[in-house]
């Protein structure tokens, strides 16, 4: 079994449909558009209401507001496109909760494996690449030295094989191993795409911050 290669993708449309472009994604089923993320100069952003889709990031960007109490779904969900220089919305992220489009919504971001695994993908949040501590504030750390992954701001829901349960589901904590989702049920025997809902959710006791932690993803090969 060799390593199969594996393309992240965003649905950048309001239409819940599959992608079905596979490593070149492009427009889908339902009317989606599914645009390949590049690992190492895009970024995911949760923004307040005030961002707009096709803003440039290198100007003014806005971030989430803390609430005065209870818990904010951080409003709406960029991807800092590199190539474009622009933020393309998510606009099918997170939940009802949220500023955009989001709810029991499955087709959000896709991972795509043109092969099989030999174990189950994960999809994991880490302070940085190195994948050995959550520190940051966003994964539910003080900033410096402590970890509480169940903290994590950072909610995921896989959406594989069904879409959420909930227009207002919950989602996992992700931080570390011990915070993470399956993205799918069994090891992949074929190529296949992976699915998954991603928001953020700001606590009144947060204090304010800027971080860059990592997505990750984990499987096995041999």
């Amino acid at each position: 079994m060799a390593k199969p290669n594996v393309t992240w993708l965003a649905n950048v449309t309001s239409n819940d449909g599959a992608n079905t472009g596979n490593a070149t994604g492009g427009v889908g089923d339902a009317s989606s558009d599914w645009l390949v993320l590049d690992l190492v100069n895009d970024k995911i952003y949760f923004l307040d209401s005030q961002q707009t889709d096709g803003d440039d990031p290198a100007a003014v960007v806005y971030p989430a507001i803390i609430p005065d109490s209870g818990d904010l779904e951080v409003p709406k969900t960029f991807i800092s496109d590199a190539s474009a220089g622009i933020l393309e919305q998510i606009l099918l992220a997170g939940t009802t909760a949220g500023g955009q489009n989001g709810g029991a919504t499955r087709y959000v971001f896709a991972v795509y494996f043109d092969g099989p695994t030999a174990g189950i993908p994960y999809l994991e949040a880490w302070d940085d690449a190195n994948h050995t501590t959550a520190y940051s504030k966003f994964l539910g750390g003080n900033g410096v030295d402590t970890e509480t992954p169940a903290n994590s701001t950072l909610k995921a829901i896989a959406t594989t094989n069904a879409a959420p349960g909930s227009a207002t589901w919950a989602g996992t904590a992700l931080a570390k191993t011990t915070n993470r989702i399956e993205l799918d049920t069994a090891a992949l025997a074929v190529a296949k795409n992976l699915y998954f809902n991603i928001k953020q959710v700001i606590p009144s006791t947060f204090s304010p911050a800027e971080d860059s932690p990592v997505l990750s993803l984990r499987y096995l090969y041999s």
